[in-house]
C-alpha cells in the first residue's frame, strides 16, 4: 500500500518510471550489516552473491568467533566476493559515555584487529549512532568515512566526494517491525528525491524475527533484493563511493 501510494505521488509530480521495475536514475544502494551475526554469512551472503550484490559488514571485533557470530574466514570470503569490512569498535559501547581514552582504544583496537586478519577497514560505523567532537576527531584521523544511525537525504549534484560529507553518512535502519514495503518505499522516496546514495542497514536475517531488534526474515530479504534487481539498481560498498 505504501509503495503504491508513493508511486502515485511520483506520477503526479511527473517522475519518470517510478514502478517496481525499470530505470532508477543514478541512485546506488549500500546494504550494511552490523554486529557480525552468523546469519549474515549463512543467509544474506548467498542470496546476494547469486545476484552479484555486495554489502558492508560493520564488525565489533570482540564479537568475532563467538557462538552465532561471524569468524574471520567468513569475513574474508565475503570480501573476496566484493564486500567490505568496516570498524565498529571492539565491544559496541556508547562512545560518548566512556572516557575518551577508552573510546580511542575501542576504535583503534577494533581497526587493528581487522587489519591483522587481512580485512579491509577504511570505513567506520558509530555504535548506536553516538558521537561527539572528540570521538569524531579520532575517527577522521584513522578512517575515510563514517556511517551514523539517522536517515536523511543524500544528494550528489557534484559527485559523491564533492557533495557529501563522508563522515556524516545516514542510513535507514531495518527493525523487526519494518515491513518490506517500508523498505521499498524508502528506496522509491530516495529516487523521487534524486538521492545518489541510499544506505539500508540490517543486523540479523532469521526466520523468527518477532521481537528481535534489527531482524528481517530470509523471505523478506529475498523479496527486497528481487525488487532492487528488477529496478536495475546497483549495490556498492561505502569505499566504492569514497
Amino acid at each position: 500500500m505504501k509503495t503504491a501510494l508513493l508511486i502515485t505521488i511520483c506520477f503526479l509530480f511527473h517522475c519518470s518510471e517510478l514502478t517496481d521495475t525499470g530505470p532508477a536514475g543514478d541512485a546506488r544502494i549500500i546494504l550494511t550489516f552490523d554486529d557480525a551475526h552468523k546469519s549474515i554469512y549463512t543467509k544474506a551472503f548467498p542470496i546476494m552473491q547469486s545476484r552479484g550484490f555486495v554489502g558492508v559488514n560493520y564488525v565489533p571485533t570482540g564479537f568475532i568467533g563467538s557462538p552465532n557470530s561471524l569468524n574471520t574466514e567468513e569475513l574474508r570470503r565475503m570480501e573476496e566476493s566484493g564486500w567490505e569490512t568496516g570498524g565498529h569498535t571492539v565491544s559496541h559501547p556508547n562512545l560518548t559515555a566512556i572516557p575518551i581514552e577508552e573510546a580511542e582504544r575501542e576504535i583503534l583496537e577494533g581497526q587493528n584487529f581487522l587489519r591483522k586478519n587481512d580485512l579491509s577497514c577504511r570505513t567506520f560505523a558509530l555504535p548506536s549512532g553516538h558521537a561527539n567532537e572528540q570521538v569524531m576527531a579520532i575517527i577522521k584521523e584513522h578512517f575515510e568515512s563514517c556511517r551514523g544511525s539517522e536517515d536523511f537525504k543524500m544528494k550528489c549534484p557534484n559527485g559523491y566526494s564533492d557533495s557529501l560529507d563522508p563522515y556524516s553518512l545516514g542510513y535507514y535502519f531495518v527493525n523487526h517491525t519494518t515491513s518490506v514495503d517500508d523498505i521499498k518505499s524508502r528506496i522509491l522516496r530516495g529516487i523521487v528525491n534524486q538521492e545518489c546514495l541510499i544506505i539500508i542497514g540490517f543486523h540479523k536475517i532469521i526466520a523468527d524475527k518477532e521481537g528481535v531488534v534489527g531482524a528481517i526474515t530470509p523471505s523478506e530479504f529475498r523479496e527486497l533484493l528481487e525488487f532492487i534487481e528488477n529496478r536495475g539498481l546497483k549495490t556498492i560498498t561505502i569505499s566504492d563511493a569514497f
